[in-house]
């Protein structure tokens, strides 16, 4: 996607880094975490943030877009990535390297076979992630967001609230939630001296 990073969109990056360090913290090469967090940055501004001149993601800009030269086949990948699975999820298994993983929102089970990343998975640990089709599955993103077990009761309550509520159509309150633990993730790892239970929490003090 880098024509939507490129000559002309220099703005739209900048406006896209701003809100997402506000999130996240600022962009430090120097950090461990560098890497990760530029993966979640190149996630969310490709499939989720909205383009300000556009008032569509790049991936659907690239779809719909006719000075936006691709080729059929180009095409068809494009649209499995506009066809991805964001969600929460639970990981069951591995074997060899196939990754087992269940959907907490609709329960559904994946099976993410000769998965390229197999090492970091945690059964104790819900996770976001993005499954995108490719060929007769699924294969991941490159961007993760691990939540500490001791908070799986908080987030299953949190998902529950989500498929009740008759406010907010499924889909956005799936993307709010994964966007309000995201956050939630990020400031227990800028704020260590803080219980768990003081971020992930509705009635936190705490600003996200």
């Amino acid at each position: 996607m880098q024509h939507y990073t490129g000559p002309g969109y220099e703005e739209e990056v900048g406006q896209g880094k701003l809100q997402f360090s506000e999130w996240a913290g600022a962009f430090d090469e120097t950090s461990p975490l560098f890497e990760l967090r530029m993966a979640q940055f190149s996630d969310w501004y490709v499939f989720t943030r909205v383009l300000g001149n556009r008032n569509m993601t790049p991936i659907e800009a690239s779809l719909n877009d006719s000075s936006f030269q691709v080729t059929e086949e180009e095409r068809s990948q494009l649209q499995n990535l506009r066809n991805n699975r964001h969600s929460l999820f639970e990981f069951l298994k591995l074997k060899k390297n196939d990754v087992y993983v269940k959907d907490l929102f609709n329960g559904l089970k994946y099976v993410i076979k000769d998965s390229l990343i197999t090492a970091g998975f945690d059964s104790r640990e819900y996770f976001e992630a993005r499954l995108i089709p490719h060929n007769d599955g699924f294969i991941f993103s490159n961007s993760f967001c691990f939540h500490p077990e001791d908070v799986n009761r908080f987030i299953s309550k949190e998902i529950r609230a989500v498929k009740k509520s008759k406010e907010i159509p499924l889909d956005e309150g799936r993307e709010n939630l994964i966007l309000k633990l995201f956050q939630m993730k990020c400031k227990h790892e800028r704020y260590k001296h803080l219980k768990l239970k003081d971020i992930y929490s509705n009635n936190s003090k705490l600003k996200f």
